[in-house]
């Protein structure tokens, strides 16, 4: 039994591995992964359209990267601080398309900077408290099998984007 630090309620983890949550959390991850990815493989020939330099995509991407680390180290302060994860993760997850809708209006790199960073600072919101989240449904037993699938789902979004752009 673990004691949800939250509510201090014990919590009986899910003696499957393949539950309801860890089978959400690899569609999801899998699904956000899509989208981002198939931005990723857009984004040099946007740059070359909108006539704005190859180094500033290395910018963009430094900055963006930057915030999902800086905002990975808080995410998990905040959310045992507050106590919702599930709805901090759904906000990081729905701030991905966000980030995607503002590189498509996009017409200079000050806009898709943004797109960006609002991506990416879902994507820092969203990893470290899914990761807990799915870590509660589960046992010590079937850490490995559910983290596996999670991940295999997670990269699978990669061979099908490859194949859509």
């Amino acid at each position: 039994m673990k004691i949800n630090p939250q509510s201090g309620v014990a919590v009986r983890p899910k003696s499957r591995w393949l539950n309801r949550t860890v089978l959400g959390a690899g569609i999801t991850s899998a699904l956000g992964d899509f989208c981002y990815e198939t931005t990723n493989a857009i984004l040099p020939g946007f740059f070359a359209l909108l006539g704005i330099p190859a180094a500033a995509l290395g910018a963009i991407e430094g900055v963006a990267d930057a915030i999902s680390s800086f905002t990975k180290i808080g995410a998990g302060y905040f959310a045992d601080r507050l106590g919702h994860r599930k709805a901090l993760v759904v906000i990081g997850y729905a701030l991905t398309p966000l980030g995607q809708a503002a590189i498509a209006l996009a017409v200079g790199w000050p806009m898709i900077l943004l797109g960006r960073a609002v991506g990416w600072f879902g994507k820092g919101i969203r990893g470290p408290l899914r990761d807990t989240i799915v870590a509660e449904a589960i046992t010590a037993e079937t850490r490995g099998r559910a983290f596996g699938f999670h991940r295999a789902a997670d990269t699978e979004d990669e061979k099908v984007s490859g194949t859509v752009y």
